[in-house]
């Protein structure tokens, strides 16, 4: 049987124990046995209890963060923003820890040594559960078209796309959920997977219906969007185009981070904040020129010290500048470059180039509203990026050149949002590209040769699933 705990039940076990050892080092005389057997503790949730109409705030809210917590907060704790972004080339490392330089090289272990993705691959998994059963939850309570039940079968749905985009094929997702473990289940393709995930938007805009009050129109765009990016996943670029029709330029729906507690905090800000991860400028020969591009979507500035391995100068992001930040989920930015993918996939270039111009013309107002408007700098920029408008594109003439351009405005747009791994597979995987052409190759700057992986694994906590088949999880295999 696979385990993977829920926070909650988590709590519970800690919380349990907690009292357990409070009552054993009591003095004998302070109390009688009938005492001790019996404890009352009134702050601890039974799983009974969390099955009624009165816990689903508790349950809606935990489930939210469960995602937000996997995605890209969870402090040091290498969240899926963090640990794709360094297995890219969005982050290097300034670190000393052996399984983050392994996976900024892309030469992961064998899942029995721990890879850097065990902590996402976990908690993605869990977003999943607690979502799928939050949204079980409510329906028992609450009409079909409550745009809370929307929003946790999306949220499932991006756990979905994120187990799709990020890991190896062959990932087990187990439909037989109890509160505290999975049951054990197959692996299922990445293309199954997307699909998957197609299942659930669906389910959360049909369950919305025509309901135009402003929290069911969020949810709309949050799903919408959901389930254009996983069409897009599997190739069907006409129908992800249809998905997004509507989603509004200014839309967004952003993972909440804040300063209440350290699982809340930003993954990506705290771990640069310690040192681990430097801004790269064209890493591995392939990489983006993230520095010197002087683009305002990559705000940046030099810290003025090395990183955590005293060796790397740390250059910092800052899209965020504390903990809290926000991050985009789903932005109406991607909505219109679902639409210019779709486009070009379809022989109008000249579609395809008014929406990727359509959203440079609008570069300011959009990552502001993209990020939170405290921490972002598009109004005051830094020494390092003094850039606040983007000139319009030229069509570059050939079909690979506008591929090209396409995935680099995708790279900029979304930068640091969990996007550009799913975004680099699909080059391989969709147009033919070899992974050497698109990932960081060549010398390592620490020395030594990149490795071949392209896909993240799976955690080793699968290898107690009896239905997972660890050959079908090749890190070498988009």
């Amino acid at each position: 049987m696979t385990t993977f705990y829920s926070n909650a039940a988590g709590r519970l076990r800690s919380i349990g124990l907690s009292a357990m050892i409070g009552v054993l080092i009591l003095p004998v005389a302070a109390c009688h046995t009938d005492e001790v057997l019996h404890v009352f503790d009134p702050a601890v949730a039974t799983p009974a209890s969390l099955q009624t109409k009165a816990a689903v705030p508790t349950v809606y809210a935990g489930a939210l963060g469960d995602f937000y917590a996997a995605y890209s907060g969870n402090n040091l704790s290498d969240a899926y923003t963090a640990t794709s972004g360094a297995f890219t080339d969005e982050l290097k490392s300034s670190d000393t820890f052996t399984t983050r330089n392994d996976a900024d090289r892309r030469t992961q272990t064998s899942p029995s040594n721990g890879n850097l993705s065990d902590i996402p691959y976990v908690a993605i998994q869990r977003a999943r559960r607690s979502n799928e059963s939050a949204a079980r939850l409510i329906t028992k309570f609450f009409p079909a078209s409550d745009p809370r039940i929307a929003e946790t079968t999306s949220l499932a749905g991006y756990s979905y796309i994120t187990l799709g985009e990020g890991f190896c094929s062959g990932t087990p997702v187990p439909s037989s959920l109890t509160a505290e473990q999975f049951a054990e289940a197959p692996g299922i393709t990445t293309a199954e997977m997307f699909d998957t995930a197609v299942v659930r938007f669906q389910a959360a805009l049909t369950g919305l219906g025509t309901a135009s009050d402003n929290a069911s129109v969020r949810q709309r765009n949050l799903a919408s969007i959901g389930l254009g990016r996983a069409l897009m996943n599997n190739a069907q670029y006409a129908q992800a185009a249809a998905a997004v029709a509507t989603v509004p330029d200014n839309f967004v729906y952003f993972d909440d981070h804040s300063l209440n507690t350290s699982r809340e905090f930003n993954s990506v800000w705290a771990l640069q904040d310690n040192g681990r991860w430097t801004v790269p400028e064209a890493e591995g020969i392939n990489g983006i020129n993230w520095q010197s591009a002087n683009d305002p979507r990559v705000p940046w500035i030099d810290a003025g010290v090395n990183g955590f391995d005293k060796a790397n100068r740390l250059f910092k992001q800052v899209k965020w500048v504390s903990q809290a930040g926000d991050v985009p989920l789903a932005t109406g930015a991607e909505a219109r470059l679902i639409e210019a993918e779709a486009a070009l996939s379809a022989g109008d270039a000249a579609t395809w180039l008014a929406k990727l111009n359509g959203l440079r013309a609008q570069v300011r107002a959009l990552m502001t509203a993209y990020s939170n408007p405290q921490t972002y700098t598009a109004n005051n920029p830094n020494a390092f990026v003094t850039n606040t408008t983007l000139a319009p594109l030229v069509d570059p003439g050939t079909p690979a050149a506008q591929v090209d351009l396409t995935f680099r405005e995708r790279a900029f747009w979304f930068y640091l949002t969990g996007h550009r791994l799913g975004d680099l597979r699909r080059l391989i995987r969709q147009y033919a590209r070899g992974a050497e052409t698109v990932f960081p190759t060549g010398t390592w700057h620490k020395g030594g040769p990149y490795g071949t992986d392209v896909a993240l694994l799976d955690a080793f906590t699968e290898t107690n699933n009896s239905l997972f088949v660890a050959a079908n999880c090749k890190a070498n295999v988009p």
